[in-house]
């Protein structure tokens, strides 16, 4: 229990007045309409002990292993999160398609991550999910992108950090505890990154195709990127883009 209250919960927490100060700057009053989507959630870290904390935003938590969206869309439900979902499947494949880029292109006031790949890399995958600069009447600042990470940085990473924060003076304790620390980068260098670095332009989307003269004998199936309630008797569809939504 220690070692996931400081390894895990602390660092996810020490994001709070970022995501607030973000709330603040785009002049977003009403709550309920701050999105944000934590990408590479694992068990839930950092978007669930952040939802437990802002019961008034949206929290998506995106993640390519369905055990792992199981065991925290199993917890949301017990502690009766109404702000959070949860989508299984690779990010980049989100936003393609009708309904992706009707429920994620754009749509994201904060992108959460937490050294889940390269930052270059990283930006390659989300940065279709950021608000773009100059929304809301022109007063949007657009998205941000938070990313927890350790150790040296790549040149072109580095020169667009809007700020730059040691995780021990968001936490208020003695410098040195950690390495990590919390970078944010506006829409815009997310962007810029993502092209110049050449990870956009390298993204291979794939998915389940259906066969040829394949039938859907089993009954009307949900279509991709369709939301469910839970239903604890009906076997999980396989998919990429599958939602489930967890309701008390």
């Amino acid at each position: 229990a220690s070692v996931i209250y400081h390894r895990h919960i602390l660092p996810s927490v020490a994001l709070l007045p970022l995501l607030l100060e973000t709330q603040s700057s785009n002049g977003n009053d009403e709550k309920s309409r701050f999105n944000v989507v934590d990408v590479g959630t694992g068990g839930g870290f950092p978007g669930l002990p952040l939802a437990l904390l802002l019961p008034d935003v949206q929290f998506t938590l995106v993640d390519s292993v369905q055990k792992k969206l199981k065991a925290v869309g199993e917890m949301a439900a017990e502690l009766d999160m109404t702000n959070v979902r949860i989508h299984w499947g690779r990010v980049e494949e989100m936003y393609v398609g009708e309904k992706g880029r009707r429920e994620h292109r754009g749509r994201y006031d904060v992108v959460l991550g937490r050294s889940v790949t390269a930052l270059p890399r990283f930006c390659g995958w989300v940065s279709d999910l950021m608000k773009d600069e100059g929304g809301n009447g022109g007063d949007d600042q657009g998205g941000r992108l938070i990313y927890i990470i350790g150790g040296e940085l790549e040149e072109l990473v580095e020169s667009r950090i809007v700020n730059d924060v040691p995780l021990d003076k968001l936490l208020q304790r003695a410098s040195g505890t950690s390495d990590k620390r919390a970078l944010i980068f506006n829409a815009r260098d997310v962007e810029e990154i993502a092209d110049e670095s050449g990870e956009k332009q390298r993204i291979v989307r794939s998915g389940p195709q259906k066969k040829k003269g394949q039938n859907n004998k089993g009954g009307k199936k949900m279509a991709k990127g369709a939301w469910s309630k839970k239903q604890n008797d009906v076997k999980k569809q396989r998919g990429y883009d599958d939602f489930q939504r967890y309701e008390s």
